[in-house]
């Protein structure tokens, strides 16, 4: 009986001491861990009030992507130019890109870059002014009808000098890719004036693992003086050493009202 209880005893210090060492070995990685949150907080907390929920940090990955670069020829055009109706039209070319004008437009389509740029000359205009949201239909309904696109993207919509710019950007390996985006300039009457779309092919180069946004945050450039009320944030593709890369784009205001946007690069290569 006294052995039984004796062996008991035992067993219980045991156990107590495995969990008191285990609760010492926990503490300094705890501990770093406070410093370094403590560390990027320092960092931009007295440049950028965050005005959005931090996120919990999550191990992530991103993928890298090269724009596959072709060379568009002349016997090629055809199909961008015929939705356009100036396929009569007389072709000017050199040595960086094609260029087609008729009755006012203008449609120059890149040799070495797949990018198209449309212009509308004319002078024609309606009446009645336009809002955002009927801007961005028209917006979409010329992409439907006029470009090689692809599906899904996400829309961007902000006045520009010339109007409404409605910015699309097809969704890449679940992220908006940025950095080579269709733009589209609708006057205040509902006119298409300028067009800029890009059309590359991409190439999958590998993955790297993403950084946490409060690393992001402490990445941020500080300027004395200025202090920046950040609303909150997205994870895009930016273009990066001839590459697309994951980024971390912030935007938010200014002190006087002065919009801010900046991007961070995501990915850990080390």
């Amino acid at each position: 009986m006294r052995k039984s209880f004796y062996y008991g005893v035992g067993i219980f210090c045991l156990v107590a001491s495995a969990m008191i060492l285990l609760n010492t070995s926990i503490m300094p990685f705890n501990l770093a861990n406070n410093l370094s949150q403590a560390k990027y907080d320092s960092a931009y907390k007295d440049y950028y009030h965050i005005g959005f929920p931090m996120p919990k940090n999550s191990l992530r990955q991103g993928t890298v992507y090269l724009p596959a670069y072709s060379e568009n020829e002349r016997e090629e055009l055809w199909d961008i130019i015929v939705p356009f109706a100036m396929s009569d039209a007389e072709i000017v070319e050199n040595d960086e890109y094609f260029e087609v004008a008729a009755d006012g437009e203008m449609l120059r389509i890149y040799r070495y870059l797949d990018l198209l740029e449309y212009e509308n000359l004319r002078g024609d205009r309606a009446t009645e002014l336009i809002s955002q949201d009927e801007a961005q239909k028209v917006a979409e309904e010329f992409l439907e009808e006029f470009l090689p696109r692809k599906k899904p993207y996400d829309v961007m919509v902000w006045r520009g000098d010339g109007g409404w710019v409605v910015r699309f950007a097809e969704r890449l390996g679940g992220l908006a890719n940025i950095a080579f985006p269709t733009e589209i300039t609708v006057d205040a009457h509902g006119n298409i004036i300028q067009v800029s779309h890009y059309f590359f092919e991409y190439e999958a180069l590998g993955t790297a693992d993403v950084i946490t946004v409060r690393a992001a945050l402490a990445q941020l450039p500080r300027i004395e003086g200025r202090r920046v009320h950040l609303k909150g944030y997205e994870m895009a593709y930016g273009f990066e050493d001839s590459v697309l890369v994951p980024v971390y784009r912030f935007y938010g205001k200014c002190a006087g009202g002065v919009e801010f946007e900046e991007t961070v690069p995501a990915l850990r290569f080390n």
